[in-house]
């Protein structure tokens, strides 16, 4: 199966709402939106406030680290991800509160567990598509 294929399928679409995401990832830094209302911190980036609706929003940065909340092995994968397959989703609780969907790299299925430390990952999927995943960490200081 030729990879360019498959990219082509899970390229985002980059809009002027979600460029400084993109941007900054490319950068190796991981942002979000929190509402400039109510204060809340939202992944993935969005135009409106879920909590509040409100539309003032402000980029800020995230740590990178978390903890595992559920996860899951996929040994039957859509057709763009199956040569990848099989690969570890998860839940992570972010330390800064949004609850996110990601790819675990860089770690054993068996030896993941509930309340385990994670933090970020980065790679590219093309030379002009960056991405995140997260992986498990062996010590975080508090």
């Amino acid at each position: 199966m030729d990879a360019n294929k498959n990219t082509e399928k899970i390229s985002p679409r980059i809009t002027a709402d979600t460029r400084p995401f993109w941007d900054a990832l490319r950068e190796r830094r991981f942002i979000t939106t929190r509402c400039a209302g109510c204060g809340r911190v939202s992944f993935p980036p969005r135009l409106l406030c879920p909590a509040c609706f409100s539309a003032e929003r402000e980029w800020i940065a995230l740590s990178g680290r978390g903890v595992l909340y559920a996860f899951t092995r996929h040994h039957i994968a859509p057709r763009a991800f199956i040569p990848e397959a099989p690969y570890i989703t998860a839940m992570v609780d972010l330390d800064e509160g949004p609850r996110i969907l990601t790819r675990i790299e860089n770690a054993v299925y068996e030896e993941l567990e509930i309340g385990q430390a994670v933090s970020i990952g980065y790679k590219n999927l093309t030379d002009e598509i960056p991405f995140f995943f997260f992986e498990p960490v062996e010590f975080r200081g508090t």
